[in-house]
């Protein structure tokens, strides 16, 4: 059975335009499985996907079929040239969990280079489209594989993080963004200065920490609460593009 450190060789980075994510090498060390808000910037602007070790090789992927974001949320990469380093491929499990199931999700949070294997527990299901993870997901975590402890196979994708206040804080980045703008205008269009304050310069000196706060209050928002979508649902399209051989899958 492979280790943690196995689930460590299966995990990539993924930096597509401005986005960084997670991803897994699944089934071939060819196929690459990831969430498609991940690399949604691949069909918006033709950014590049490029896969990233936790040693330093890199790989440009190419994207072979996806779900949209309001869907099942993933995609399916193929890598043409091999890392030159020692890899995993994971295998997956077909289930619906128990709570309490042990399990471990790897990724890269926040974006960083440093990659981090994390133990969770499954804490009730979410929708007909996965389960919640009681788990530190943080930004950057989304496209990682969720593996059973038990067993070391894959039964889901990091897909979310959810933190309380999520509402409000939607509301909160609205108005930011309004009064960003705002500022930004008057910042340019103000030449006005009172008491030898240039209102101007002032104006654009908010907005810029206004997005500063924003940038930070979104990182740190984390209630421990992550969402993964099962992975049943790659593996009907792998089997659909005959791209899946695997004998060991199972259902319980």
């Amino acid at each position: 059975m492979i280790s943690l450190e196995d689930v460590a060789k299966a995990t990539l980075k993924i930096e597509c335009g401005k986005t960084r994510g997670s991803a897994f090498q699944f089934i071939k060390k060819n196929i690459v499985i990831t969430n498609f808000h991940v690399v949604k910037s691949h069909i918006e602007q033709k950014a590049i996907i490029l896969a990233n070790t936790e040693l330093g090789s890199k790989a440009e992927l190419k994207l072979i079929a996806y779900s949209p974001e309001e869907e099942f949320d993933y995609a399916i990469l193929g890598m043409g040239e091999d890392l030159a380093e020692e890899r995993i491929a994971l295998e997956p499990k077909l289930i619906t969990p128990n709570r309490g199931t042990k399990v471990c999700f790897s990724g890269f949070p926040h974006g960083i280079d440093d990659l981090l294997v994390q133990v969770a527990h499954i804490s009730g299901p979410f929708d007909e489209l996965g389960f919640y993870i009681d788990g530190s997901v943080n930004a950057g975590n989304s496209g990682g594989p969720i593996v059973d402890i038990n067993d070391m196979k894959v039964i889901g994708i990091v897909t979310q993080r959810r933190f309380l206040g999520g509402i409000d804080l939607y509301k909160v980045n609205r108005n930011l963004n309004e009064i960003y703008e705002h500022f930004q205008n008057m910042g340019k269009m103000a030449q006005v200065k009172i008491v030898g304050l240039d209102f101007g310069r002032f104006a654009q000196l908010i907005s810029s920490a206004f997005a500063v706060f924003r940038e930070v209050l979104e990182a740190n928002a984390n209630s421990g609460i992550g969402i993964g979508y099962r992975i049943e649902f790659v593996m009907q399209k792998l089997k659909e593009l005959k791209l899946d051989n695997l004998q060991t899958i199972s259902r319980k």
